[in-house]
């Protein structure tokens, strides 16, 4: 009887070579997918920054309300 280690290489059951590259193209797969939905939402969100940044220049800012001391009552 000839040992399995003749027969293929490496002792036991070695899964074919068909599903390890099956497998290899799905994670590529999912890491591509992945990047590129990442990159899309970063440049929505760069988008929404941008917008609202120029939404705000045009606009003058409010003034603060000045806060009366808190040792004194208020005067009517």
């Amino acid at each position: 009887m000839t040992p399995m280690t003749e027969l293929s290489g490496s002792p036991g059951f070695a899964a074919p070579l068909a599903g390890k590259t099956r497998s290899r193209r799905r994670a590529v797969a999912i890491e591509l997918v992945a990047t590129v939905t990442l990159t899309i939402s970063l440049v929505v969100a760069a988008t929404a920054v941008s917008l609202g940044n120029r939404s705000l220049a045009g606009r003058p800012l409010p003034a603060a309300p000045i806060a009366a001391p808190l040792d004194h009552a208020p005067s009517q």
